[in-house]
C-alpha cells in the first residue's frame, strides 16, 4: 500500500466520545491477563490511485496484563485489483497513566492481491493512545510506520509509509 491509509468513522466517533467520559475504575481491566480482544475497521485507502472501501476484522489476547499478542485482517474493497492482508502483531498497552494509556506495537503483514500484482511482505510498528469508553470497549488513535520488503519502487511510490490509524476495540 503506497498512499496513506487513513481509518475513519466509527472509530474516531467513539475515540471523540471517550475524552467526555468520566474517569472509570474498570480502565486497566480492559488489557488484564486472559482478557480477548475483539476489532472492528473501517474506512477510506488508496494505493496507485485507486480509491477502496477498507473493512477489517481482529483479534488478540491478553497474555500478561497490558501484553497481547493478536491478528487483524482487512480487505480492500472497490476497485480492482482487490488487496486483503492478514498481519499478526503484538501490543503493549501500559496502564499506569490515569486517564488515557499510550500502546506500543510491531507487527508483520503478508498483501495478497486478486490479480496484477505480486504478493507482499511488510512489518513495522506503532504507537499512540487508548481511550477506554467503558468496562468491555476502548478506542485508539496513533500513528504506524510500516517498511514494504522487496518493494519495486515501479510498482509502488513509496517502499516505506507512516499513516494515522484509529480504532475500536471490544474485550471480554
Amino acid at each position: 500500500m503506497t498512499s496513506l491509509k487513513k481509518y475513519v468513522g466509527l472509530g474516531l466517533c467513539f475515540f471523540i466520545c471517550g475524552f467526555s467520559r468520566s474517569e472509570m475504575s474498570t480502565d486497566t481491566a480492559l488489557f488484564a491477563q486472559g482478557r480477548t480482544r475483539l476489532s472492528l475497521a473501517g474506512g477510506y485507502g488508496s494505493f496507485n490511485d485507486r480509491n477502496y472501501v477498507v473493512v477489517g476484522l481482529g483479534g488478540g489476547y491478553y497474555f500478561f496484563d497490558g501484553l497481547e499478542v493478536g491478528v487483524n485482517g482487512e480487505a480492500w474493497l472497490g476497485s480492482k485489483p482487490h488487496l486483503y492482508d492478514i498481519s499478526p502483531q503484538v501490543t503493549y498497552t501500559l496502564l499506569s497513566i490515569a486517564s488515557f494509556h499510550p500502546y506500543v506495537g510491531g507487527f508483520y503483514k503478508r498483501t495478497f492481491y486478486d490479480a496484477g500484482y505480486t504478493d507482499i511482505n511488510s512489518a513495522g510498528g506503532r504507537a499512540g493512545i487508548v481511550a477506554p469508553l467503558n468496562a468491555h470497549a476502548y478506542a485508539t488513535a496513533g500513528l504506524v510506520y510500516e517498511q514494504l520488503f522487496k518493494c519495486d519502487s515501479s510498482l509502488y511510490s513509496h517502499c516505506t509509509q507512516v499513516y494515522p490509524e484509529f480504532g475500536i476495540s471490544f474485550t471480554y
